[in-house]
């Protein structure tokens, strides 16, 4: 009988090193794939942003525009009106605090809707949205942000447009935003304290958000519709400034 328990304990306990074995074995090749997986990742973006899109001539260029960095994020600043567009028909000032009628510029991003709703700084960052966010697994919005002038605490680039090269960038953001049967755009509330800090509102939009979509896609993905100088393609903020020499 003591033979037999014997038997019956080293095989139990083989069979559970085994399966430690098995275990460790599987992590280490998932590990392994990851961490290639993000080697590659980062490999691509950085040698994919490095690569030029040539931009069209500028002559007889009269509109000016910006792009802001804020942190890893990038926008278009433009005027708030011109004789092409009335940013304040798609983004009413009414939908905002301030409803700051001097406002002289508009910034417009593009993200994440969770990420915009969920998370007014990186300290609110959840492990759900963390997961969730890379993989395009949410809805987008569009952020528009009004100021009376340029900040100048955040990096910027300057470019001036032709009347149709503008008109296209224009055209592109329109076709982002997500509209109601009326074709207007959708206004969505902030209920988290942060999210908005006065001058700004969110508004549904097309496209999901991913690591091969983000919002300096975005960004360089407009950059392409009105004739001007981009990446090749880029998923952070970096590589649009380096074609711009910042």
């Amino acid at each position: 009988m003591k033979e037999k328990k014997r038997k019956l304990h080293w095989y139990q306990t083989r069979k559970v090193r085994n399966s430690l074995k098995r275990a460790k074995k599987t992590a280490g090749y998932f590990f392994t794939f990851l961490g290639s997986a993000i080697l590659i990742y980062v490999l691509c973006t950085f040698v994919l942003s490095r690569i030029s899109v040539k931009g069209q001539s500028n002559k007889g260029a009269t509109i000016q525009i910006y792009l802001m960095k804020s942190g890893v994020h990038t926008d278009f600043i433009l005027p708030v009106r011109n004789d092409i567009k009335d940013w304040r028909t798609e983004f009413p000032l009414s939908n905002t605090g301030f409803k700051d009628s001097l406002s002289k510029l508009i910034s417009i991003g593009w993200g994440d809707k969770t990420f915009y709703m969920n998370t007014p700084t990186w300290a609110d960052l959840t492990i759900k949205t963390a997961l969730t966010v890379p993989f395009g697994l949410g809805p987008s919005a569009i952020h528009a942000t009004y100021y009376q002038q340029l900040l100048d605490d955040r990096p910027n680039i300057s470019l001036h447009l032709t009347p149709r090269q503008y008109a296209k960038l224009v055209h592109y953001i329109e076709k982002t935003l997500d509209r109601n049967n009326k074709g207007k755009s959708k206004f969505i509330k902030a209920t988290m304290p942060g999210v908005v800090t006065g001058n700004d509102a969110y508004y549904a939009a097309n496209g999901r958000y991913s690591l091969f979509f983000t919002c300096n896609s975005w960004v360089n993905a407009g950059l392409k519709a009105c004739q001007q100088k981009a990446c090749y393609w880029t998923a952070f903020a970096g590589g649009i400034f380096y074609q711009y020499g910042k």
